[in-house]
């Protein structure tokens, strides 16, 4: 009994001593500067972030290495990071009927660790961890790096198709995520940890600090990037990029390709480029759609999600047997492939352009639907290296068809500018992926037309996009704010009930559609009311004025009957719908310049409108309420607010 009791008051010892380090650390953290704060915070990440993705790479190549040695090839364990090189380098002494068995054992063993474990490493990690960024408040569990370092090692050291970008991505979102819970710090440094933890893994693999500082940044929302967290990932990226060197060497991850400038900017050149970014925005749409067909074909017949990888890796190995170039990254073939085109091609000139430009577009669709199969399904792996890959090969058919028509520039330049164009298409991430193909090949001559090339295929690909958790752009700090609140109710286990209903705002009074111009006004005016929702005679709601509307609602003349001008159709809701939902159709209101819902009932008659302050008050309501045992339901938006302040 005493033994147990000392025991007890060791552990109440150390967690006290665990709180008192943690809130001194936090203390610390307050009184730096921004910048100081993440000079020590950002070399932290940018060295952990940085020799785990290493590990990863190791890994990888050992998986690879052991994968080649039971399809019978001689190989040292490290050296090789696709099958696909291997397979095609060492194609005398493979046994090809082993393929399919080493595909589907890497993928078993890969799904049932991370199904297992860890389901937040499921698919390409970079989007997982922009899900996190945007809609858990930055928080990753402790397991996630390590869990999703061995599944990627196995399902691309296997011949799954699937790139080590998003592993490491999301490998370093979690460093960074679990160091700033370590810590005690706040939301936004927790998110911006998160980012920084991205960068410095990417930058170490991809010995591009600039290109992937932007990329974690960038790649977060479709149409902007995080500014606050533009710092704090360069030095994580410079010092991620530093502490590896050793490990790599200090060459480019890609041949350096020389060109001539003058001819980089010659009419016939613009215009090729021009063409690319139509070509290239074509095929990056079609991998976004194979990626996400795959995955609703696959949850739509096959129930067990540990399976859909598994039976995915299957069509891949099925198609590994007649393109070995699908397997793997595709990061090793390309680099292959940039140094000698005839690692793909397999033909000489004498055979003609069109072959040579359809044996080019063959293996790059492969690649495309290989990699869907692989990791759109729910494989672990990441979509950018397979993307390059296909835009590289995609580029050079350009460039020795279309471009040698138009300019004397070499296709393997098109080949650079295929890359970044093509996954600019995919991603929404045209800044990032020039920056990056011009550093991994250190020729910054190519950024200009990479741009070019990247920001027009990007407008060209419309607004689907690989990474589906992106945000057209930065939310108002009160969806953050809420989004944090709810990933602490879904760990509690809690649901919130507060419906629409509850939290609707009664005081913004309707008008009808024969009721005038000048009565808008005096009730904009009087009752300093700046929506007005319009209704019919039975009170459905027909759309809304705005404050926007002030003007165009003061050149009208004041006995037109608000029917007979262009009224917005604003977001509408049911009052049954929860907070989850009623966000979601704020955000989405936000794009188009509207902070309101209006909320109906089943007959769509008005009830009332909810802003993001109503919303901010209920969800933290709902907090105080789960956390106080729930004795009381509260029903406006100023009783909640009225509670929590209570509380």
């Amino acid at each position: 009994m005493a033994k147990n009791g000392k025991q007890a008051s060791t552990v109440r010892l150390l967690l006290g001593l665990r709180l008192r380090v943690r809130y001194r650390l936090a203390g610390i953290a307050v009184k730096l500067t921004f910048l100081e704060k993440w000079l020590i915070l950002g070399t932290v990440i940018g060295v952990s972030s940085g020799l785990f993705a290493t590990f990863f790479y190791v890994l990888l190549e050992i998986v690879t290495g052991l994968t080649l040695r039971a399809l019978g090839a001689h190989v040292p364990l490290r050296g090789y990071t696709d099958l696909g090189v291997g397979i095609l380098e060492l194609r005398d002494s493979i046994n090809l009927l082993l393929v399919i068995p080493s595909i589907l054992g890497g993928a078993l063993v890969s799904s049932l660790l991370v199904f297992t474990f860890a389901p937040e490493a499921e698919g390409h990690g970079t989007d997982a961890a922009i899900r996190a960024f945007h809609k858990l408040a930055g928080i990753l569990r402790a397991r996630v790096p390590i869990i999703k370092a061995i599944a990627s090692a196995f399902t691309i050291g296997s011949g799954g198709s699937g790139g080590v970008e998003g592993p490491s991505a999301l490998m370093g979102a979690g460093i960074g995520s679990v160091l700033a819970q370590k810590l005690g710090l706040g939301l936004w440094d927790r998110r911006i940890a998160l980012v920084s933890g991205m960068a410095g893994a990417l930058s170490a693999l991809f010995r591009a600090p600039i290109g992937t500082a932007i990329f974690a940044v960038e790649a977060l929302f479709r149409r902007d990037i995080a500014v606050q967290a533009l710092i704090p990932a360069l030095i994580s990226a410079i010092v991620g990029y530093a502490v590896t060197l050793p490990f790599w060497g200090y060459s480019e991850v890609f041949p350096h390709i020389h060109t001539d400038v003058r001819i980089l900017y010659t009419a016939g050149a613009l215009i090729s480029y021009i063409l690319l970014a139509f070509v290239a925005a074509i095929f990056g749409v079609l991998y976004v759609e194979a990626f996400y067909g795959a995955r609703r074909l696959f949850a739509a017949y096959i129930k067990r999600v540990w399976l859909r990888p598994v039976l995915g890796a299957l069509v891949t190995g099925a198609m590994g047997l007649f393109i070995p170039h699908v397997l793997g990254s595709g990061r090793q073939l390309l680099t292959r492939f940039l140094e000698d085109p005839s690692i793909v091609l397999h033909t000489t000139p004498q055979q003609g352009i069109i072959w040579l430009t359809t044996i080019l577009l063959i293996v790059a669709i492969a690649k495309i639907l290989a990699t869907s199969f692989s990791i759109g399904t729910g494989g672990s792996g990441g979509v950018f290296a397979p993307g390059i890959m296909a835009g590289a090969l995609i580029g050079y058919a350009f460039g020795i068809s279309v471009g040698s028509l138009l300019t004397s520039i070499d296709p393997l330049v098109y080949a650079y500018l295929g890359m970044a164009a093509f996954f600019a298409a995919a991603s929404k991430t045209p800044l990032a992926t020039s920056l990056m193909v011009a550093e991994m090949s250190g020729n910054y001559g190519l950024l200009v037309p990479a741009l070019l090339a990247s920001y027009l295929a990007r407008e060209l690909s419309g607004e689907r996009t690989i990474y589906e958790s992106q945000l057209p752009h930065r939310v108002r700090p009160e969806v953050v704010n809420i989004e944090a609140v709810l990933t602490m109710l879904r760990h509690r286990g809690k649901l919130i009930g507060v419906k629409a209903i509850d939290i609707a705002e009664k005081r913004f009074k309707p008008l009808t559609i024969r009721d005038s111009v000048a009565k808008a006004i005096e009730l904009i005016a009087g009752l300093r009311q700046h929506i007005i929702p319009i209704v019919d005679e039975q009170g459905r709601v027909l759309g809304a004025i705005d404050a926007s509307f002030l003007e165009k609602l003061l050149a009208t003349p004041p006995k037109t009957p608000i029917g007979l001008i262009d009224i917005r159709k604003p977001p509408i809701i049911r009052e049954d719908e929860d907070i989850v939902h009623i966000m979601t159709v704020l955000e989405e209101a936000e794009e188009e310049g509207m902070d309101y819902v209006i909320v109906v009932d089943k007959d769509l008659r008005y009830k009332g409108i909810i802003l993001y302050h109503d919303l901010v008050a209920a969800t933290i309501a709902s907090y105080m309420h789960s956390i106080n045992g729930g004795k009381k339901r509260r029903t406006t938006s100023k009783a909640v607010i009225k509670a929590s302040a209570s509380q």
